[in-house]
């Protein structure tokens, strides 16, 4: 069993880099269309601001790793967390993280602890975009201002919708408390791992809130390369994608939430009257981020392949 999955190997790299590359195809017209007029001086920041901040991003696994027990070095988890992370590509979206499991025997972790720190990773990241799609909207007044728009077009004395929603909550509200027991339960090595660990846990989260608005740079990079006008303040394009990287997250089946995070930017800039502009950058920014980590991709298979 162990010689078919070696061999099976090579197959999912050059599979995997099929769908990067099947990525980009897919996104041919917009970025033709975009590059004509962008400008390239802009873009190419954004192109260095997304290779550190790949490997950099990468790194904080071996951080977190330390919470359950390791202490691998950041530099080697970073490798294997890019390498592994590519996984996503394969039709399922799982595949990155069950890669992970199984090789986190290169730095030391056996299965058990390889899933408890992804999902430890998985806590603290998504805990990180949700502060700063708060922060965004507490400090930029134009994230307010898209808020309320979008708040009075709901009806609020519309009954059916009242109702459903009062109908949607009490079921929640019964469901927790059905399922309370179990989550509890299935949550208790995460929740001892976060308390016994919380220096840790919060160095981990810190490193996450700074490079995510170093991340929001590279984005702001493209706007600026495409022209938006007004031009969104750096809080308001972190604000923003930390809104659309929790949306991303949740919706399973497409790879780093492509083409979903896309369409909350646009839902978010459209009452700014700038939503297409976004999009196009956000694009930019995705075939930038996707070419990036193509070329990490190759770089560490070849270092892989000789050392």
């Amino acid at each position: 069993m162990k010689s078919i999955l070696r061999s099976l190997k090579p197959l999912c790299f050059v599979l995997i880099l099929g769908f990067m590359a099947w990525g980009l195809w897919t996104l041919r017209e917009t970025l033709l269309t975009a590059l004509a007029s962008a400008h390239w001086g802009f873009l190419c920041l954004a192109a260095l601001v997304a290779g550190i901040y790949l490997f950099l991003n990468a790194s904080v696994w071996g951080l977190v790793c330390r919470m359950v027990g390791a202490e691998p070095n950041r530099w080697k988890a970073a490798a294997l967390w890019i390498e592994c992370e590519a996984m996503r590509w394969l039709p399922g979206g799982i595949w990155g993280y069950a890669s992970r499991v199984v090789e986190a025997k290169r730095i030391g972790l056996n299965k058990i602890n390889g899933g408890l720190s992804l999902a430890l990773e998985l806590v603290i990241t998504v805990s990180s975009w949700a502060i700063l799609g708060c922060i965004g909207l507490l400090i930029s007044p134009s994230l307010q201002e898209v808020l309320v728009t979008y708040l009075r077009r709901i009806p609020a004395l519309n009954p059916v919708i009242i109702g459903g929603g009062v109908a949607l909550g009490c079921v929640g509200v019964i469901v927790l408390i059905g399922v309370r027991k179990k989550l509890l339960s299935a949550t208790a090595e995460i929740r001892q791992s976060l308390f016994a660990q919380k220096h840790i846990a919060f160095r981990a989260l810190g490193e996450y809130l700074c490079l995510n608005v170093f991340y929001s740079l590279g984005f702001l990079m493209c706007l600026k390369g495409v022209g938006v006008s007004p031009l969104p303040s750096l809080i308001e394009a972190a604000g923003s994608y930390g809104l659309a990287w929790i949306v991303g997250f949740v919706a399973f089946g497409a790879p780093g939430g492509m083409g979903v995070r896309e369409g909350v930017l646009y839902l978010v800039f459209a009452p700014l009257g700038i939503g297409e502009e976004v999009v196009t950058a956000a694009i930019l920014w995705r075939a930038i981020q996707i070419l990036v980590e193509l070329v990490m991709l190759l770089l560490i298979k070849m270092r892989t392949q000789f050392s």
